[in-house]
């Protein structure tokens, strides 16, 4: 990433969270069977990005209000859009990046997907929202075995992304060899 200065803002982004950056910020994730989706406004400089781990809110056991409201990618979706639509970003501006929900990936001794396919439902339900959105994805990495490590430049809507072997995913990865840009 060529816009990547000494003073740029860092961030890790953990599981369920989500990342609204005004300022330049290079946010960093890891991701198995989670997902990751970027929002972007190139005319405006902002960005977003979420690590959801499950699919649908409305499976969740949890009473009252989710505390966690970005670990489901229907909420975590509709927090970011609504925060872009808060702070003046027209949707038409919007350029929506997609990455993780892989198949079978442990993470942080999490079980692997499985029967589950945790991640092909969350790449299915994060679709179907933008297509309802009528957003459309310009760029996506999804599906497979392995897990990714990402990194996400708020201001210019770059993405990399490394992929991971299993013993890479347990150790997170030396940023040594070479990833994708999107």
């Amino acid at each position: 990433m060529k816009t990547i200065g000494p003073h740029m803002a860092k961030v890790f982004l953990q599981t369920g969270d989500c990342f609204i950056g005004v300022q330049p910020t290079l946010v960093t994730t890891v991701l198995g069977s989670c997902l990751a989706v970027t929002i972007h406004s190139p005319k405006m400089g902002i960005g977003a990005i979420c690590h959801a781990f499950l699919p649908d809110s409305s499976t969740s056991r949890h009473q009252g209000p989710e505390p966690q409201i970005c670990r489901f990618v229907d909420t975590a979706l509709q927090n970011m859009l609504e925060t872009m639509d808060k702070i003046g970003v027209p949707r038409r501006e919007l350029c929506i990046k997609m990455f993780g929900g892989g198949q079978g990936v442990a993470v942080n001794n999490m079980e692997p997907s499985g029967s589950y396919n945790i991640g092909r439902r969350n790449i299915e339900m994060a679709k179907k929202l933008l297509k309802f959105a009528r957003l459309d994805i310009q760029a996506q990495d999804v599906g497979g075995s392995q897990g990714r490590k990402l990194l996400f430049n708020t201001q210019t809507g770059e993405v990399w992304v490394k992929k991971l072997n299993k013993a890479q995913l347990a150790a997170v990865g030396d940023g040594r060899s070479r990833g994708s840009k999107f």
